[in-house]
C-alpha cells in the first residue's frame, strides 16, 4: 500500500511559496519527518500520521482544507488508494464527492470520474451528493500527487508573507481578534501592548501563544512599552513604526476616540456576536478592556520584547523580563 499522505490545500490568496515554507518550519517545530512537495495548487506531505497532521496545521493561515490519504506515483495507483478509502470512510448509503486537482498529464475532470467511479464499486448503495457525507481530495501532477478524505477545513486567509504590521493590543476582546485577522491577512504581525498592569501584560502573552502555535512565528514578536500613561506610549510608538499600525474599534467607537498619527484603525460594522465568537475561538473568554486615549506629557519609554518562536504564556512572560 503507498505511504499515508496529508493533502494540505492553499486558500489560492498569497503565495503557495509562503505556504510551503510555513508548512516546512512547522514540521520542524513538530518534528515531524517526512516528504513535503507541491503538487500543483496542494502541497503532499507524505510520511506522518495525516490525523496528526490535520491537527497541527488546522490553524496555519493559507489553508483552504485538510484531506488524509495516500501518497501515489501516479494515476495508475488510484484505483487502488480510491477503494481502500471508500471501505474506510463509507457505510453503505452513504452520500460522497470527488474533487480532483490536476497540474499534468490527465485531465482533472478525468482523475476525478475514474476516483468516483472506484468507490461505487468498493462500497455497494453509495451515492454522488453534494452536500455529501464525504469529499474525497485528489492533488496531481506529472509526478505523482496524493488521494485523500477531507478531515477539516483551514482558516483560508493567506499564507504569511514578507510585509509586516504592527497591531496595538490591550489583551481584550476587539485588538485580540483584530490581531487574528491581521495574521490571516497574511503579514508578519509584531503584537504592541502598553503595560497598565499585570493582567493586561498577561492576556497580552496568551495572545501571543495561541497566535504562536495557529501560524508561523517566525512572523510574530509582542512588544511592552511602558514608562508613562499608556496612551502617550502608543502615541509615541505610532509615529516612529515603520509600515501600517493597526488599532482596532466599532461602530460604537470613532477615530476621535484614538487621535493617533499613522495608525490605520479599522471601524468594524460587525456585531458584537461575531467579535464573541471570534475570540472564545481563539480560546479566550469575552471581555473589554478599553484604553483611554486622555492627553499625556512626554514620557520617558522602554521596551521588552519576545518572538520568533512558539512559547506558552509563562515562556513568553520569561522572555519578555
Amino acid at each position: 500500500m503507498p505511504r499515508r499522505a496529508t493533502i494540505i490545500r492553499w486558500a489560492g490568496s498569497g503565495s503557495v511559496v509562503d505556504l510551503l515554507s510555513s508548512v516546512g518550519h512547522v514540521m520542524r517545530l513538530e518534528g515531524l519527518k517526512g516528504e513535503l512537495r507541491r503538487s500543483g495548487n496542494s502541497l503532499v506531505l507524505a510520511g506522518p500520521e495525516p490525523a496528526r497532521t490535520c491537527t497541527v496545521f488546522r490553524y496555519l493561515p493559507g489553508v483552504s482544507w485538510l484531506a488524509a490519504g495516500y501518497a501515489v506515483g501516479g494515476a495508475s495507483e488510484l484505483a487502488g488508494v480510491a477503494e481502500e478509502l471508500a471501505k474506510k470512510y463509507l457505510r453503505r448509503g452513504g452520500r460522497f464527492s470527488v474533487e480532483a486537482e490536476s497540474a499534468g498529464g490527465q485531465a482533472a475532470s478525468d482523475l476525478a470520474g475514474a476516483v468516483t467511479s472506484h468507490i461505487l464499486d468498493a462500497v455497494k448503495g453509495v451515492r454522488v451528493s453534494n452536500p455529501p457525507d464525504r469529499r474525497f481530495r485528489v492533488a496531481m501532477d506529472a509526478s505523482g500527487g496524493a488521494a485523500g478524505v477531507e478531515l477539516s477545513r483551514g482558516p483560508g486567509g493567506i499564507p504569511t508573507g514578507r510585509y509586516e504590521a504592527s497591531c496595538l493590543v490591550s489583551g481584550g476582546k476587539h485588538s485580540s481578534v483584530l490581531a487574528w485577522q491581521a495574521v490571516l491577512m497574511g503579514y508578519r504581525v509584531r503584537l504592541v501592548h502598553a503595560v497598565e498592569d499585570d493582567d493586561g501584560l498577561l492576556a497580552s502573552a496568551r495572545l501571543y501563544s495561541e497566535l504562536s502555535f495557529r501560524s508561523d512565528p517566525r512572523g510574530l514578536s509582542l512588544t511592552a512599552i511602558e514608562g508613562g500613561p499608556a496612551a502617550q506610549l502608543i502615541r509615541e510608538f505610532a509615529s516612529e513604526a515603520d509600515g501600517p499600525v493597526f488599532c482596532g474599534c466599532t461602530a460604537t467607537r470613532t477615530r476621535a476616540d484614538a487621535p493617533l498619527e499613522n495608525v490605520v484603525s479599522p471601524l468594524y460594522l460587525l456585531p458584537e456576536e461575531w467579535f464573541d465568537a471570534e475570540f472564545r475561538a481563539l480560546g479566550f473568554a469575552g471581555k473589554e478592556s478599553a484604553l483611554g486615549w486622555g492627553k499625556a506629557g512626554a514620557v520617558k519609554s522602554k521596551s521588552r520584547s519576545f518572538g520568533g518562536r512558539r512559547a506558552d504564556v509563562s515562556e513568553v512572560i520569561d522572555g519578555l523580563s
